[in-house]
């Protein structure tokens, strides 16, 4: 059969022709970028996650240690009275709250891990007879366990080893069977990188901690500040004040320091810009624009809210751009209601409400009842300062305010003279 090669259709290539080719060609190239760039995710991620199990670990073995020398302690002058052993179980509780706090802070980071953390604080805080505060407080108050040192320090190791290698075991479970690259997720509910996802929760969680601070400083600052009509603070009321914001922040730079020490590969880049955005002597810091208040009842709330706000933009700054987080994702107003607490409502009774600042909403900031036991502050903020300085932290302390300024309309609330940059000394914050 001939065929009429003048009737048939010609083929003449055209540029619209190739764009399959074209497009062929570069996915060669680009696939071997997207390829490098998810090998470097898969290598981030597995870091990420690696640091986690880590973490647990490592808050394992620093409450253990805490809690030997404490048993050290509780010995240290013969049998223990019923004193010594009250005094002992509020500060280990204190102790246990800080880790319980850290860890649940770093797993809520994760994409659904709301049962996870849930798990995680009733096994260490919960009422039940295995959690490890009870346990703790059994084993102390037992004849035959509180009359040896050794033994009572053995027994409670055991019960530290299991508790934490349970809450070990149930991490690496969570991590196991959970789709997290699948469930990390933007507003939009595009996929992101975990690292960034947990960068956005990071940034929300540091907002819900310092909104939550806000409310409760300026609650506190006009109880004791100004209570009953008074229109201008006392040197003495500024200073105290100060220093118990001072651990208040110091709890807030815990609880991130922690969450920035999940990705160790180059954490080290932003921990110096964080430290400098709270507690620099400088005029932005938050710190020091919370020094520098007016200290008249009139101007005091509004100005109060200012620094925080302030201080909180300076944080984000630097996390966003240590985590890549599109700004246009985030908002840089502190949240004024609706604050959430990574430590569940349930525990709220411990220690007389410590975990819910005693009714002020920010842990352990605030006026303590006289049943308190302030040796469960001293173990709390005994285990944060501790971390902070592993991080990188240092929270200042003030003793002196300024002279020939204090009590005019205009005057600071006070100014950080020659004590910037040493370590506060913490007990009980009530």
């Amino acid at each position: 059969m001939r065929i009429d090669r003048k009737g048939a259709i010609a083929f003449r290539p055209s540029l619209d022709d190739s764009s399959l080719e074209t497009r062929l060609v570069l996915s060669t190239g680009r696939l071997a970028m997207m390829a490098h760039a998810n090998a470097g995710t898969a290598i981030q991620t597995h870091l990420v996650l690696s640091a986690l199990r880590n973490q647990n670990r490592a808050a394992a073995n620093h409450l253990r240690g805490l809690i030997d020398n404490q048993v050290a302690q509780l010995f240290a002058n013969g049998t223990p009275t019923a004193q010594q052993r009250a005094d002992f179980n509020a500060q280990v509780s204190g102790e246990v709250l800080a880790s319980a706090f850290q860890l649940s802070s770093q797993d809520s980071l994760l994409p659904g891990s709301t049962r996870l953390v849930s798990r995680l604080q009733g096994s260490l805080l919960g009422n039940a007879p295995n959690s490890f505060l009870t346990r703790v407080q059994n084993l102390s108050q037992s004849p035959f366990m509180g009359a040896s040192s050794m033994r009572l320090q053995n027994a409670i190791t055991r019960q530290l080893n299991a508790s934490f290698g349970s809450n070990g075991a149930r991490l690496n479970n969570f991590l196991a069977t959970t789709p997290i690259n699948r469930l990390s997720v933007n507003q939009a509910g595009q996929r992101i990188p975990l690292q960034q996802f947990m960068g956005s929760q990071i940034v929300n969680q540091l907002g819900n901690t310092l909104g939550s601070l806000a409310q409760s400083f300026n609650t506190n600052a006009n109880s004791s500040l100004f209570a009953n009509g008074v229109t201008t603070a006392t040197p003495a009321n500024q200073i105290a004040l100060l220093n118990q914001t001072g651990n208040a922040l110091g709890t807030a730079a815990f609880q991130l320091g922690s969450d920035v020490a999940l990705f160790p590969f180059n954490s080290s880049t932003v921990g110096p810009g964080l430290q400098s955005a709270l507690f620099a002597n400088t005029p932005t810091s938050l710190f020091n624009q919370l020094q520098s208040l007016p200290n008249i009842n009139t101007a005091f709330n509004a100005a109060a809210s200012t620094a925080f706000n302030n201080g909180f933009t300076n944080l984000v700054t630097p996390l966003n751009s240590f985590f890549n987080v599109p700004t246009t994702a985030q908002t840089l107003s502190l949240p004024t209601s609706a604050f959430t607490n990574v430590i569940g409502p349930s525990f709220n009774n411990i220690a007389n409400g410590f975990s819910d600042g005693f009714g002020s909403g920010f842990m352990g900031f605030g006026t303590a009842p006289t049943t308190f036991n302030t040796n469960f502050g001293t173990g709390f903020n005994g285990f944060v300062t501790t971390m902070n300085a592993s991080n990188g932290f240092s929270v200042p302390t003030v003793n002196t305010l300024p002279t020939g300024v204090i009590g005019t309309t205009t005057s600071p609330i006070g100014t950080v003279g020659t004590t910037i940059g040493t370590t506060i000394v913490v007990g009980s914050t009530g």
